[in-house]
C-alpha cells in the first residue's frame, strides 16, 4: 500500500512484479529402469548410494544389466538415482499360516521374485498367554539376515492391530493377503514357498513402455 505523506519531498514505492523466479531444479538425477532382484515394481523410488540400492533392490545380479549401470554411476560421482523395478512375470512367494479351525492366515512376499523363497514366519502367543485372536509374528530374510518382530497382532478387522494394516504400514518383507477369523496357530519358521520361474523372464519394451501415446511413439 502507498506510504504515509508526512512532509513534502521524493518518496519511492516498489510495487511487486508479476514476474516469478524461476526456480531450479537438480538435473543429475538418473532414472534406470528395468530388472531387480527385489524392489518395489512401478514405483519409482530415489536411492543416493549403492548400498541403499542393495538394501532396497537386492544389488548386483547377473540377470540385471540395469544394476550393473547403477554401480557404475555411484563409482563415478553419481549422487541420486531414481530406480523403476519392472518384471516380466516374476511370481510372488507366499505362506499358509493354519489357524487350526480350517482357516489360513495367508502371508505373501512384500514383491515378486525368487528373493521370497528365503522368508521364513514364526507366530507365539507370548508368556504369559495373549488374549484371544493376539498373537506375535516375527517374519526372517534368510537371505539378507533381516527379521522383523511384531507383537500383539490381531485377526479381528475392528482391531487397532488388525495383522493386514499393521504389515502393509510396518513391514519391508511381507503383506497379508488373507486373514481367518481366528489367530493361526503357533509354528516355528514357516517356509514361504514360490514355483516355477521365480524372476520371471528378460523384461521387452512391453513392460517398460506403457499407455497409449507412449506405445504408439515407441
Amino acid at each position: 500500500m502507498p506510504a504515509a505523506l508526512s512532509y513534502p519531498g521524493v518518496y519511492i514505492e516498489e510495487i511487486p512484479s508479476g514476474v516469478r523466479t524461476i526456480t531450479g531444479v537438480a538435473t543429475s538425477i538418473t532414472a534406470f529402469v528395468g530388472r531387480t532382484l527385489r524392489g518395489p515394481v512401478n514405483d519409482p523410488r530415489p536411492v543416493f548410494s549403492f548400498a541403499e540400492f542393495d538394501r532396497l533392490f537386492g544389488g548386483l545380479w547377473d540377470a540385471s544389466s540395469l544394476s550393473f549401470a547403477v554401480q557404475h554411476y555411484f563409482q563415478n560421482g553419481g549422487s541420486q538415482a531414481l530406480i523403476v523395478r519392472v518384471h516380466n512375470g516374476a511370481l510372488t512367494a507366499s505362506v499358509n499360516l493354519s489357524d487350526g479351525a480350517g482357516g489360513n492366515l495367508v502371508l505373501a512376499a512384500a514383491n515378486p521374485g525368487a528373493w521370497g523363497d528365503k522368508l521364513a514366519a514364526t507366530v507365539d502367543y507370548g508368556a504369559p498367554a495373549l488374549a484371544a485372536q493376539l498373537f506375535n509374528l516375527t517374519i526372517t530374510d534368510t537371505g539378507s539376515g533381516a527379521k522383523e518382530v511384531f507383537f500383539n497382532l490381531s485377526s479381528d478387522p475392528a482391531s487397532p492391530r488388525f495383522v493386514t494394516q499393521v504389515l502393509a504400514q510396518g513391514s519391508a518383507l511381507a503383506v497379508a493377503t488373507t486373514v481367518p477369523a481366528t489367530r493361526p496357530a503357533v509354528v516355528a519358521n514357516a517356509d514361504f514357498t514360490i514355483g516355477g520361474t521365480p524372476d520371471g523372464a528378460d523384461v521387452t519394451a512391453a513392460q517398460v513402455v506403457s499407455g497409449a501415446g507412449l506405445a504408439a511413439a515407441k
